[in-house]
């Protein structure tokens, strides 16, 4: 699957976008707590700026994919582990104490909870998972497979005798 580079680009915001929603989304839930602690918004930030290191790392990969090519691996890795997470949420938040109606945030005339901006995170983030994993990055001048064999094992010297004349009496 041929991707350009303004994937990168375009997948760098939406993990902006996406750390700002996650935090909307705990911001709604933790609301209580916020109002009694308001040191509590800092460990907010503290938890979730892991995603801003993908988002940076997307960067990088927009500005010169060739030459970062090694964080490749590190976004596809962070992918998986915030949907790892999330996902694990979705599943096991029946079985906790529950994300109460009431924590839910009014947008006239629609009420949003917490609990559907991780659902729409997630799949979103399927699909950026999925087409991190279909790129590859290609080399801009591709030698032959002559060359290259020739550039990882150079022939050897050529093989020559050399006779040294016995040194006379």
């Amino acid at each position: 699957m041929k991707i350009r580079r303004i994937f990168f680009l375009l997948n760098s915001i939406w993990e902006l976008v996406r750390f700002l929603s996650l935090f909307l989304a705990v911001w709604i839930t933790f609301q209580q707590v916020l109002e009694t602690d308001r040191q509590a918004i800092f460990w907010l930030v503290l938890f979730g700026n892991g995603g801003l290191l993908v988002a940076a790392a997307l960067l990088f990969l927009y500005v010169d994919p060739p030459r970062f090519r090694v964080l490749l691996n590190l976004v596809r890795l962070g992918k998986i582990l915030g949907l790892f997470s999330a996902l694990l949420l979705i599943i096991l938040e029946p079985f906790g104490t529950g994300l109460q109606s009431s924590l839910s945030l009014s947008f006239p005339p629609y009420r949003i909870a917490p609990l559907s901006i991780l659902l729409l995170i997630a799949a979103a983030d399927l699909i950026f998972l999925f087409l991190l994993f279909s790129y590859q990055i290609e080399e801009s001048n591709p030698a032959s497979p002559s060359e290259e064999a020739k550039e990882e094992n150079p022939p050897f010297p050529e093989y020559r005798e050399t006779v040294v004349p016995k040194p006379s009496d």
